[in-house]
């Protein structure tokens, strides 16, 4: 501490200079001090209640340095000019007259604090019938591109399939043999070509392209899967934003309430002036909390719609609510039928079998077709006038060619698929553990938000709120502050929990590929109280 700072203050001089161009002199040993008439600026000056809470009275009067000769000279704390708003004009709330009739004088105290602006409900849907999610995932069917590209994906699967087990077409064509000898025509006719395929190798290679096919259809079940699942996500986060509204409105009307509550009590002289900026800087938060729900439920609903395919889609009320309980799920149960259903096991499986098919095709690829080949001719090089036939039957020699280099890429391949399916079971297996993990967790913590954490919280507004409203000297207002900020970082984190829910709940029904991602198609049970 400086010599400055330990100099004592002449209480009487400064009562002087606050009694100065006043027709009331203020005694200097009474705490209770009249109110007087400030000569710097015009403004009349608060009733002091103590001289704790002179900085109340007129913030150009308050927290003046020892030994300096004026508050504008050593004001303390004083807002930077770069400040957003620190332009605004000085509270200053006029003495209670107990002349002035009570109506009178709150009417000029509200004055003092601006009204919130109300906000505009700019989210109501379009259509009055309620969709629900069944008739939502049946819209995004009958719209996505997603699903008909992998419908067309079988159908070109099984046409490889039919492709592949064709028998070889007959080759005919006109052959002229001889021509010109002796003047002749020669020998003119037919001939027929036909190459007969040994070793089964057609059916080898229809069923490894059927076993593709399979693949394909697998996929094309896993792309109706995830589509219910992108509509599943978007419609829950449509049901959250708009819990949100919902939310936000009453903190706004609560905060408005007891911002109005607080104006109550500056009028009689029981509150601070700063105290219900305060509460309405939390008001006008809480409306822009509102907007801002409001905005995001609109957004939600056209992510909602684009999933759909229909972006255009007016805007419509959905059934369901965000609150409702979910069921409990064995890890072990679940990961049990996980290695049977998933269509990423299924397809690795149709991949396994297509490579083995394709192994064996290989292998006997080496054994020889036999190729006929026939003539029927009318021989012009006498005048008999005969026919001649012809016959030729061949087959290729695997003396050097004999399929090495394709039977060691089907090998190859025979191991790699066998592989892909530990490692798809693998990958299955991890992230079924880790959204069971979540899903068990936000489960836990949405019931004790429901059920302990919000009552608490607002059984504790309650109390501070009350308490400081009847006796306001035993509880400091910024008890007050903390109460109303937590109680709206509460319902915020609710809301969150919520969604971190329903996330994990969309998430394990997608990787089960259910139908009913509530029940998990009756493998979920609902845990005992």
């Amino acid at each position: 501490m400086t010599p400055a700072d330990s100099t004592p203050v002449d209480e009487s001089a400064e009562i002087a200079d606050a009694n100065a161009g006043s027709s009331t002199p203020m005694d200097p040993q009474d705490d209770q001090l009249s109110p007087g008439i400030d000569n710097n600026t015009g403004d009349v000056a608060v009733s002091l209640i103590s001289r704790q809470k002179n900085y109340e009275a007129d913030p150009g009067e308050a927290l003046v340095t020892p030994g300096s000769s004026s508050p504008q000279d050593g004001l303390r704390f004083e807002i930077p000019r770069d400040l957003p708003g620190s332009d605004a004009a000085p509270l200053r709330v006029p003495p209670i007259d107990p002349t002035v009739p009570a109506d009178q004088r709150r009417s000029i105290v509200e004055s003092l604090f601006p009204d919130v602006a109300p906000v505009v409900d700019n989210v109501d849907p379009a259509a009055e019938d309620r969709l629900s999610l069944a008739s939502l995932q049946q819209m995004a069917l009958n719209n996505s591109p997603v699903i008909r590209q992998a419908a067309a994906d079988v159908e070109k699967a099984r046409g490889t399939a039919v492709q592949a087990g064709l028998y070889p077409n007959p080759i005919v064509g006109y052959e002229g043999d001889s021509i010109g000898t002796g003047k002749t025509a020669g020998y003119n006719g037919l001939f027929v070509t036909q190459e007969f395929v040994t070793a089964d190798k057609l059916t080898l290679a229809q069923s490894a392209a059927a076993m593709e096919m399979r693949a394909a259809e697998a996929e094309l079940r896993k792309a109706r899967i995830t589509l219910a699942s992108n509509v599943r996500r978007a419609y829950f986060k449509l049901l959250v934003a708009q819990e949100q509204v919902r939310f936000n409105r009453a903190i706004a009307k609560l905060s408005e309430e007891v911002f109005r509550a607080q104006i109550d009590l500056v009028s009689g002289g029981e509150a601070a002036p700063y105290e219900p900026l305060q509460l309405r800087v939390f008001a006008v938060q809480a409306r822009n909390g509102v907007v801002q729900a409001q905005n995001h439920l609109q957004a939600s609903w056209r992510q909602l719609a684009a999933t759909l395919g229909t972006p255009h889609l007016p805007r419509h009320t959905v059934a369901g609510s965000v609150e409702m309980s979910i069921p409990d799920l064995d890890y072990d149960q679940a990961a049990g039928i996980l290695m049977v259903r998933h269509s990423d096991i299924s397809a690795a499986r149709s991949r396994i079998a297509s490579a083995s098919c394709n192994l064996r095709l290989q292998q006997v690829t080496p054994i020889p077709n036999i190729t006929v080949y026939g003539t029927f001719q009318h021989d012009d090089t006498t005048p008999l006038s005969d026919f001649a036939s012809n016959l030729q039957v061949s087959v290729p020699v695997p003396v050097f060619n004999k399929n090495q280099g394709n039977i060691a890429t089907a090998h190859g391949q025979l191991v790699r698929a066998n592989n892909d399916l530990s490692q798809t079971q693998n990958d299955l297996l991890a992230r079924l553990a880790e959204i069971h993990a979540r899903r068990s967790s936000a489960r836990v913590i949405v019931d004790s938000y429901r059920k302990d954490l919000l009552p608490d919280q607002v059984r504790v507004y309650r109390g501070v709120y009350e308490r400081f409203r009847l006796d306001g000297g035993s509880i400091d207002f910024s008890q007050l502050v903390v109460a109303q900020q937590t109680l709206s970082q509460v319902v915020t984190s609710y809301l969150q929990a919520l969604m971190e829910q329903w996330d994990a709940t969309v998430d394990i029904a997608e990787i089960m590929q259910v139908d009913d991602m509530v029940t998990m198609d009756g493998l979920a049970t609902m845990p005992r109280n």
